[in-house]
Parts: structure tokens; C-alpha cells; sequence
């Protein structure tokens, strides 16, 4: 048969996020090997960045998401989505979140009886148990999630783990289930990009043993419990840099006094030159199904220290880094400073961290991800 034509429906493109992130990097693949995908979003942020096969319906209007500041809640047009649904005619339509965004995606699809596949991202059901603590709340999540999913043909796993996880959660048969093949832009995330200097900018002592983070500080994120280790232990030359958009209440000029650097939002070359100008990284999330900034991180040269829950644990080892639980503060203190020590551990985890990650590129991601649709849409076919 033909090349297949792919649409992806997402609420979160224009993000400071992994996910955003990915489906930028995808629609740029796209176009360089010629396929017909497109991105379909609806939000009234702009972004830096023109990508030709990225669609922006404006909504009607927007509010700050509940739990997820960083995140608009819109109200989108449907019928707008539903047109240009129409006009692309995709053989396959991804929908990629769970959000009011991409449920118009699935009633569209519905009324234009276009077979739809979905990509899980998010444990949802975990993200809101973690910011609410009510398993009343989790319920209801996972009620509307497997309502949500429940027409779709298939479902595409950030992780292994999370396969297993899907399948009992959301009721899916294992053989409708995809692994979505990790890759990140290695050019863009790269030990090249180190420049000590950068530190001078912040204030921040470049000899110092420089601990990042980053993403949304959150509470489901856990960077609360990183930051409060800092403020009870004295670390006298240990720095903890976070980057991203802060969404709890802190008082940053306090937490300069113990150590902890809040950096903001940053993109592109700086994001770049401060994954590589740093000594590890620490990702605390127990909700992530991949966690791409671990991998950002990984492919900059950086040791890593993540959780022993989430989908971070199932590509990290001991060669690259530490696999510790959360709740055990002194296994990330021991971590820390056994990395500190920059002996032939740290370097040893530093260069096979950099090797891992030659072969996770995100256009290996996307040949592999465009392999498997196309051998879904046959199926279709010979139905």
C-alpha cells in the first residue's frame, strides 16, 4: 500500500515539557523524511519556533489548568478541529492526551470514522492521587481514562513498564499494545555544549558540585522533597539547579542561602550548555511513564539518580546511574556524594551514560513509530 497519512492530536505542544518537546522534534522528522504527519493543537500560546506541519486552532478561551499551572485548560473549537480533521483525511489519528483537546479529536473521529490509536504519556491516575491524596480521586480518573480509551485500536507505552500497567489499568489487550522507542535530539543535548562560564551569569560557584533538575517544580514532580534535603543537610560545595516553571510556594532567596539555585525557564542553546555544564542529574517523579529530561540529561554525559518508581527505572542501570527510593532520604544523599567524589566511578557512569544514548535519537524513534502504523493501518485494511 501507499505511504500512510498521520495525524496527532495533543493538548500539550507548545510547552515547556518532555512531551511538547517530542512532538516538536516528530513533526520536524516528518518533514525531513517526507511523511505526511501533522500535529493538530489548540492553545493561545506562541511558540519561538515556526513548524509548518503544526496546526494552532485558537480557543475559545483558557485557564490555568488546576495542579498544572504550566498547562492551559481551553475550551476548544470543535468544529474548527473537526475540519481540519476532515480536510488533512489522515488514515490514522493519534491522540496523544486525554484532555479536552483531544477528547474533541476522539468525537471527531467518530462522526469522520477514522480509526484512532493513542499515546500514553501521563499516569494520570497517579499525577492526581499525588497533588489531591484522594483515592477517591484517582477512581474517577481512571473511570474517565478508560472510558476515553476504550474505542481506541491501540495504545502506544512510553516504557516497558508501563505496558504491564496500561494493560490492568485501562483493561487492554497486550497485543494492541506498542512500546513508543525512546529518542530525544542528540545534536541538540550533547557534552559539546559544556561552557563552565554560563554558572557566572547566576552566581553560581562553577568549581561547586552542581546537582540539576529540571522540568515543572511540582509537588507530583517531588521537588519539594529534593529542595527540603537541601535546606536540612549542610552541604557546604553541593548546589541544586532547578530549571523550569515553579508551581509551588517558595521563598528563593532562602534557599540560595543552603544552596538551591531556581534558574526559571530556559530553552534551546542554554537549556543545552546547562545539562552539559552540570555534574548529575536528579529526577524524583514517580509519575512519569519515560521521563525524557532523564534521557536529555544522559545523552549531555550526565550520571543520573531517579526514582525506583515511574518509567525512568526501566532504562537506567548501574553503569549510568542510581536507582533510589524517594521516600529514603539518606539513598540520595549517598548518591550524591559517591558522584561527588568525581573518582572513576563518576567517570565510568558519565562516558557509558554518553554511549547509551548514541543510538536513542529521536529520527530512530520516528522511523520505528512510523513502522508500526503503517503495519496497523494495513491490518486495517485486510479487515
Amino acid at each position: 500500500m501507499e505511504d500512510i497519512k498521520i495525524c496527532l492530536v495533543s493538548d500539550t505542544v507548545y510547552d515547556l515539557n518532555g512531551v511538547s518537546r517530542f512532538i516538536q522534534d516528530f513533526a520536524k522528522e516528518a518533514k525531513s523524511y517526507k511523511k505526511e504527519f501533522t500535529v493538530i493543537t489548540s492553545t493561545k500560546k506562541n511558540h519561538y519556533e515556526s513548524i509548518e506541519n503544526i496546526y494552532n486552532l485558537k480557543p475559545i478561551f483558557s485557564i490555568k489548568m488546576p495542579f498544572y499551572k504550566s498547562l492551559d485548560l481551553v475550551l476548544p473549537n470543535f468544529f474548527k478541529i473537526k475540519n481540519k480533521i476532515k480536510e488533512l483525511k489522515p488514515d490514522i489519528l493519534h491522540i496523544s492526551t486525554p484532555g479536552t483537546v483531544g477528547l474533541c479529536a476522539l468525537i471527531s473521529a467518530k462522526l469522520l470514522k477514522i480509526p484512532v490509536v493513542g499515546i500514553y504519556h501521563t499516569d494520570f491516575p497517579s499525577y492526581m492521587y499525588e497533588n489531591t491524596k484522594s483515592k477517591f480521586v484517582r477512581k474517577i480518573t481512571l473511570l474517565y481514562l478508560k472510558a476515553f480509551y476504550k474505542n481506541f485500536i491501540a495504545l502506544f507505552s512510553r516504557s516497558n513498564e508501563y505496558i504491564d500497567i496500561i494493560q490492568k489499568q485501562l483493561a487492554f489487550k497486550k497485543r494492541d499494545l506498542y512500546l513508543l522507542k525512546a529518542g530525544i535530539n542528540i545534536k541538540n543535548f550533547d557534552k559539546s555544549f559544556k561552557d563552565e562560564n554560563i554558572w557566572e551569569e547566576y552566581k553560581i560557584d562553577k568549581n561547586s558540585f552542581k546537582v540539576l533538575y529540571t522540568g515543572r517544580v511540582s509537588i507530583e514532580k517531588n521537588v519539594d522533597k529534593l529542595i527540603n534535603i537541601w535546606l536540612e543537610e549542610n552541604f557546604l560545595d553541593i548546589k541544586l539547579i532547578v530549571v523550569g516553571d515553579v508551581e509551588i510556594k517558595l521563598d528563593s532567596s532562602k534557599l540560595e542561602e543552603k544552596g538551591v539555585y531556581l534558574l526559571g525557564r530556559k530553552q534551546k542553546e542554554i537549556l543545552s550548555k546547562i545539562y552539559a555544564s552540570s555534574d548529575c542529574f536528579i529526577f524524583a517523579s514517580t509519575t512519569d511513564t519515560l521521563g525524557q529530561v532523564v534521557l536529555e540529561a544522559m545523552s549531555s554525559a550526565l550520571p543520573v539518580i531517579v526514582s525506583d518508581k515511574g518509567g525512568p527505572k526501566t532504562f537506567v542501570s548501574e553503569e549510568f546511574g542510581y536507582i533510589v527510593n524517594i521516600e529514603e532520604k539518606n539513598q540520595i544523599i549517598k548518591a550524591i556524594k559517591e558522584l561527588k567524589n568525581k573518582d572513576e566511578v563518576y567517570k565510568n557512569k558519565s562516558e557509558k551514560a554518553y554511549e547509551y544514548m548514541r543510538d536513542k535519537s529521536i529520527s530512530h524513534s520516528f522511523l520505528d513509530f512510523w513502522e508500526i502504523n503503517q503495519k496497523i493501518v494495513e491490518k486495517l485494511f485486510k479487515k
